[in-house]
């Protein structure tokens, strides 16, 4: 391309310093080898730009190619956490709602109740993700709506899941060091003990609130699967 720029351009030189040719004839040639120019570079940035944003949109649906699977790991991961957050609400319940009356009756039936809780931990596969926003790539996302998602997903669910993982391990172990510290008493005295309750309240608002953004995470995931697909499609 530069190498045709460069012969119109000598040709228009040619044409000009031409004294066999009369000047409107000169300024029809130079006007019509000037256009053949501006369209010659006009096109070449055309090509150009059409090559990058070619390569770009490539480079964009093979992140979110990783990044459905990303997600896939992480639905199961913070599905498999939310079941057992499940669990520990339903057992926590149970330990809240006991009085008196429903201690001794397990007493008289010969059973026991025992206190065990277990922290659920989710693993965000975000390396893709970060990888492709630090090379400053997130922005060639052209579906608006979907690159929106995928930064809320990123930047507010996923830490904010971290963050309220990090709250419930200190409440379980709260609370499974109240148990503990106690292990001596009677089940019956430490079920019924106020301080015991207290913790128990506590951590059954924490953990379903966790779980509440497990789902909302989940989702919030399975949108923007659908969404690439779509795009894909």
């Amino acid at each position: 391309m530069e190498d045709e720029v460069i012969k119109h351009t000598k040709k228009i030189f040619t044409t000009a310093k031409d004294k066999n040719k009369a000047l409107i004839e000169k300024a029809i040639e130079i006007i019509a080898e000037v256009l053949i120019i501006v369209f010659a570079v006009t096109l070449s940035i055309w090509l150009h730009g059409w090559s990058e944003h070619r390569q770009q949109q490539k480079e964009v649906r093979e992140f979110l190619s990783d990044l459905k699977e990303d997600l896939n790991n992480d639905i199961r991961s913070m599905q498999s956490t939310n079941n057992s957050l499940q669990k520990n609400i339903d057992n926590f319940r149970i330990l809240e709602q006991l009085d008196k009356h429903g201690l001794d009756s397990i007493a008289k039936l010969n059973g026991s109740l025992h206190y065990s809780s277990s922290v659920g931990t989710t693993k965000i596969s975000n390396g893709n993700y970060e990888g492709f926003k630090s090379s400053g790539k997130i922005g060639l996302i052209e579906n608006k709506e979907l690159k929106k998602h995928i930064l809320k997903y990123y930047q507010e669910l996923a830490p904010d899941i971290l963050e309220a993982e990090k709250i419930n391990a200190e409440q379980v172990l709260k609370l499974t060091d109240f148990w503990n510290d106690n292990a001596g008493r009677d089940y019956k005295v430490i079920f019924l003990d106020p301080r015991f309750k207290s913790r128990l309240e506590t951590i059954l608002a924490v953990t379903a609130n966790d779980s509440e953004q497990y789902q909302q995470a989940i989702s919030l995931a399975k949108e923007i699967i659908d969404q690439i697909d779509k795009q894909d499609n």
